[in-house]
């Protein structure tokens, strides 16, 4: 016996509770029994149902969706531990032609199985039957393309209208999912926020887990919370609905590509603006660019230097990289003192010229004590003037510059579908007008979003930003380093001596332009 039915909201549109699906369930039941106790063949044949399988709340019109109890009567049919199956009507047993197939054949190897439906007249003992039953499976088949097509066209239109389609709960909103979660909305903005300035998404997650968010579909760990993927984490902080932005993203899309990049099913209207939402945005539009922007560089440069292979997206240590050998000008890195020596216990690790690396090898230093000096001299000069510049600077970088041109490319492209409309150009002339059109705002969006990127980072160094230099990450710090000092060298001192002050050098943007 085979039962199984489906909560398919996407499809039927009714919301069945649990309860309901349970009767149904149990309803079908006792028509299979019905059929097996008074049915005059298989009561002349002395059927008896042995096992039942349940796909309770299991689609079957879903290829991607492996139905356990379904596959292991396949396994139980083709071994001979039951010699047929009943079941209320084919497309409980089988929605897609694919499955009909694997059932015929097992009942055209055995001829002396049984296989009735309740209701349909399906017979699988019969050739009549099985042809019937396949015929039933590709009009259910195509009875589910015609649903999904008519609800994929409906998701389109309610995207544009703005207003939010069924989904669970978004990190960051409450459960009527217009609100603002108190906690989780903070912590999401300052997130969007501290991106620019370095934070890597590998942070992000720790910062995620150590936050108490637990994804809703993903296994757990041996040690209990559920583990939250890098991609996870990153669709968290570059969903558009941050910015208040509707996206829209159909099924089959998210399924064929894997991960997707969101930013690029943004709902636009005719003139290339994001739809907004009817929810509370969790961010600035331009606070939401700034991240994006920098996760995309980000994802552009590991794919060239790693060429796809997986890489560290954390950073532990404040100068490496950035220090250079006084000897041959190479980068050093952090390298670890051996554990349980007298220097491990007093500094851990060091910074040195790794031949591995294709440095020289001759220069080497403890870290912390050269994190120390960096940092308070950055700090210094930072406060005595640098961060009161630059914020100028920031202000006077103009992220709107390309608006006018964004609005004249809606106008042209208004006035193209109005030329093909009027009948005055050709279908393939507008095609050619409008992707122009759209390569060039795509280009210009883009640009927008890189501006609006250096502005952030131009702020790092204000006053303000750098007040909360003790709680950021390391990778946040690093990356305010990096805007007012290019570098810092570690002069050789000898082996042996005292840590001194005067063998490091640090080189600032400002003094590298003037020499």
């Amino acid at each position: 016996m085979y039962r199984r039915v489906s909560i398919d909201k996407a499809l039927a549109g009714v919301k069945s509770s649990w309860r309901e699906v349970q009767e149904q369930v149990k309803e079908q039941e006792d028509a299979i029994r019905f059929l097996a106790e008074h049915d005059a063949e298989l009561v002349r044949r002395g059927a008896v149902i042995v096992r039942d399988y349940c796909d309770n709340d299991t689609p079957a019109s879903d290829p991607f969706i492996v139905r356990d109890d379904f596959e292991a009567m396949l396994k139980d049919l083709e071994s001979g531990v039951i010699k047929g199956v009943l079941f209320l009507h084919s497309d409980r047993l089988a929605r897609l032609v694919y499955d009909a197939a694997r059932v015929c054949r097992i009942f055209e190897m055995h001829p002396d199985y049984i296989g009735r439906a309740v209701e349909g007249g399906v017979n699988l003992a019969t050739i009549e039957g099985r042809g019937m039953f396949v015929i039933q499976a590709t009009m259910g088949n195509m009875e589910i393309g015609n649903i999904k097509r008519r609800t994929k066209r409906t998701n389109r239109r309610i995207a544009n209208k703005g207003a939010m389609h069924g989904a669970p709960r978004p990190f960051g909103w409450s459960e009527d999912r217009k609100t603002l979660h108190p906690k989780e909305a903070a912590f999401l903005l300052k997130a969007i926020r501290a991106v620019p300035g370095g934070l890597k998404v590998g942070t992000f997650r720790r910062q995620l887990m150590e936050f108490g968010y637990e994804p809703k579909k993903t296994k757990r760990s041996k040690e209990g919370p559920r583990e939250i993927q890098h991609s996870a984490a990153e669709a968290i902080l570059i969903n558009p609905r941050n910015a208040g932005f509707r996206m829209y993203a159909p099924q089959d899309e998210r399924r064929s590509a894997g991960h997707l990049w969101l930013p690029d099913y943004i709902v636009r209207n005719s003139e290339g603006e994001p739809i907004p939402g009817d929810w509370q945005r969790a961010c600035e539009p331009d606070e939401y660019w700034a991240c994006v922007s920098e996760i995309k560089r980000r994802k552009d440069v590991n794919r060239k230097e790693t060429q796809g292979e997986p890489h560290d997206t954390t950073v532990k240590y404040f100068l490496s990289g950035i220090a250079r050998c006084g000897k041959c000008l190479s980068p050093m890195y952090s390298n670890p003192y051996t554990p349980g020596t007298s220097s491990y216990d007093k500094w851990a690790f060091r910074y040195a010229c790794l031949v591995s690396q294709g440095g020289c090898g001759g220069v080497t230093r403890c870290g912390p004590p050269c994190d120390d000096l960096v940092e308070t001299a950055f700090l210094l000069g930072t406060r005595q003037g640098l961060g009161e510049a630059v914020e100028k600077a920031a202000e006077d970088i103009d992220e709107t510059v390309h608006d006018a041109r964004l609005s004249e490319i809606a106008a042209e492209m208004e006035d193209v579908r109005q030329r093909r409309q009027d009948k005055r150009i050709s279908m393939g002339q507008s095609l050619d007008a409008i992707e122009e059109l759209e390569r060039e705002r795509d280009e210009l969006l883009g640009r927008r979003g890189k501006l609006a990127l250096q502005k952030k980072r131009k702020k790092l160094l204000s006053p303000d930003a750098l007040a909360e230099w003790t709680d950021l990450a390391m990778e946040e710090k690093r990356a305010r380093l990096t805007q007012s000092i290019r570098s810092v060298i570690i002069h050789p001192m000898g082996r042996g001596k005292r840590f001194d002050p005067e063998f490091i050098e640090i080189v600032w943007h400002e003094e590298a332009e003037e020499k």
